[in-house]
């Protein structure tokens, strides 16, 4: 599990933004503090050989579409295996936002707890249909 991300969302429009801001950055309304979950979808990424000063080289980048609805740009290992529309986690550190990607097994998890309540639902499916194709196998199927 991830951790929850600070943000803010604005009262009047809804519109959600992180790190938090006081007021709306579309009109002057005030934000409410909110937390958001950790993961999102690639929008864009990117390698700077040649990083502005104070940062080494290389220098992963991406801009991530959190569930929540905001987006940030993070900091990450690597880009390898990265493509738009990757699943990723994103935590801060000091106030920095790192991205690192799911694999298959983080992404299994990250479904099963969003199941919730529908995860027995889920596993109801999966359960039948492996009967079906076990009794497909003993010659007993349809």
């Amino acid at each position: 599990m991830t951790e929850a991300i600070p943000a803010s969302r604005c009262l009047r429009c809804g519109r959600v933004v992180a790190p938090p801001v006081p007021f709306c950055p579309d009109h002057p309304a005030p934000m409410e503090p909110v937390s958001i979950d950790g993961y999102g979808d690639v929008v864009s990424f990117t390698t700077l050989h040649s990083p502005p000063e104070g940062f080494r080289s290389p220098l992963h980048l991406a801009l991530v579409a959190l569930d929540g609805g905001a987006r940030l740009f993070c900091h990450g290992a690597g880009t390898r295996g990265i493509r738009v529309g990757s699943r990723v986690a994103v935590e801060a550190v000091d106030q920095v936002y790192y991205f690192s990607h799911l694999g298959l097994l983080d992404r299994a998890r990250l479904f099963w707890h969003r199941a919730g309540d529908r995860g027995e639902t889920v596993a109801a499916i999966v359960k039948s249909a492996a009967k079906r194709i076990w009794r497909r196998g003993d010659g007993g199927g349809t």
